[in-house]
């Protein structure tokens, strides 16, 4: 039986939980709470036209529709706010699944690059700093670009 030295540097960069994961998960609570938000702020956009309809056809006076009226408008307003926030969130779930793929590439490259040198002599800690800053350079260079592409244009 052949034993490989790079098992222990190897077993901490495989055992640590990505936070990736810890991140899609919070986006994803953060995505439902947004929907949830929405969902309620269209009932009670809903209930207020339906009171502003029964007050129409009993024949409130001016001042009370004009009052009943103007708060319905404000709910409509929340109820666009709470759409963009809902928005924001997929973004946001979006973005941390693009981070999610590219750990798992880094991974799958990590796993092939393990294969390949476990008949080689030398160690995979001699070559690990290298691939590390390769997959740091690579993050770094998808933050940037996902940070470019949410800058409003000038």
């Amino acid at each position: 039986m052949r034993t490989s030295r790079h098992t222990q540097p190897t077993r901490a960069v495989r055992e640590t939980k990505e936070p990736a994961t810890q991140n899609y998960e919070q986006a994803l609570r953060a995505c439902e709470s947004a929907a949830g938000r929405i969902k309620s702020a269209g009932v009670e956009l809903t209930q207020c036209w339906t009171d502003l309809c029964h007050e129409i056809s009993a024949g409130a006076s001016t001042t009370e529709l004009l009052r009943k009226r103007a708060w319905c408008n404000v709910l409509e307003l929340r109820l666009k706010e709470q759409a963009h926030a809902l928005e924001d969130a997929r973004h946001d779930v979006d973005a941390v699944w693009e981070e999610m793929m590219l750990a798992a590439r880094g991974r799958e490259l990590f796993n092939r690059y393990l294969k390949k040198n476990t008949g080689e002599t030398f160690t995979a800690s001699e070559n690990l700093p290298l691939l590390v800053r390769t997959a740091t350079a690579l993050a770094v260079a998808h933050r940037v670009r996902r940070s470019s592409r949410n800058r409003p244009a000038p």
